[in-house]
């Protein structure tokens, strides 16, 4: 007998095919265990940025990890985030030469609209289309980054396919607008005393929650019917899920009743007792 169980006692065991978490409390199980990885990564991630045109090879990487988070899959912090940064470096630095422009422009056009005491109409509307399409490419970096890490793709190929994937699944994107909203507007009002917290918040948590509200959807759109039209092994499905119907014996884990095992007889062969 075990110090806190009976191991003469047989558990039910674990159905591998039982019913999944939902989304919701799978990504706070997820959030949680990953938490002191999250915290490493958040450091390794503005490590790479600080050269500032680095930041789209960082976040590259960063995605490649998260998304082996999403997957569940084993990972060697440093050495895969190295790799990625590496594998994904020529796409990630020329994605991220774009978004450091649209900042700035971003930027530019406060400043100019901030400056006008009574602007007009069309000036109006300009600023708000701009924003709208800075807001656009924002919503399509959820999707290019992923690719990046995830897709043997062209660049053009990507930024073409996330621009579709924008208008494909809107309330997960919203869901990462508002909380990268929420932390931009604490940053805003909060800036001296956030700025120390920099190293510990939010980078790491916002790509996380973006690759679990977007990469579905790439997943359902991209690379499932890939693998359906092509008949290869889809790589991000487990063997168990593909194997299933092929099974010669079916796993009944999960399904077992507890067996209660009587103890062994010591018995006796010669005189002496065998252990």
């Amino acid at each position: 007998m075990g110090l806190f169980y009976n191991n003469n006692v047989s558990g039910k065991g674990v159905a591998k095919n039982g019913p999944k978490k939902k989304p919701f409390f799978r990504f706070w199980e997820l959030f949680f265990n990953k938490l002191g990885t999250f915290f490493k990564l958040n450091l390794i991630y503005l490590l790479f940025c600080l050269p500032v045109v680095t930041i789209g090879p960082a976040t590259a990487a960063l995605t490649a990890m998260m998304r082996n988070i999403y997957l569940e899959r084993p990972q060697f912090i440093w050495h895969d985030f190295v790799q990625y940064f590496k594998k994904n470096f020529k796409q990630g630095f020329a994605i991220g030469l774009i978004d450091i422009a649209a900042v700035a422009v971003f930027v530019v056009l406060f400043i100019q609209y901030g400056s006008f005491s009574n602007p007009d109409t069309t000036t109006k509307v300009m600023y708000v289309v701009s924003l709208a399409v800075l807001v656009l490419f924002l919503m399509m970096n959820f999707y290019i980054y992923p690719q990046i890490a995830a897709l043997n793709l062209h660049l053009g190929e990507i930024i073409k396919n996330s621009l579709i994937m924008v208008f494909v699944n809107l309330p997960g994107e919203l869901i990462v607008l508002a909380v990268i909203i929420g932390f931009a507007s604490l940053f805003w009002f909060f800036f001296i005393p956030l700025i120390f917290l920099a190293p510990f918040l939010p980078g790491a948590w916002i790509v996380f929650l973006s690759v679990f509200c977007c990469y579905p959807a790439i997943q359902k759109h991209l690379i499932n019917p890939y693998y359906e039209k092509t008949g290869e092994r889809n790589p991000e499905i487990p063997d168990w899920e593909l194997d299933n119907d092929e099974a010669v014996f079916e796993d009944q884990g999960g399904k077992e009743k507890p067996i209660r095992l009587k103890p062994e007889k010591k018995k006796k062969n010669g005189g002496r007792i065998i252990r």
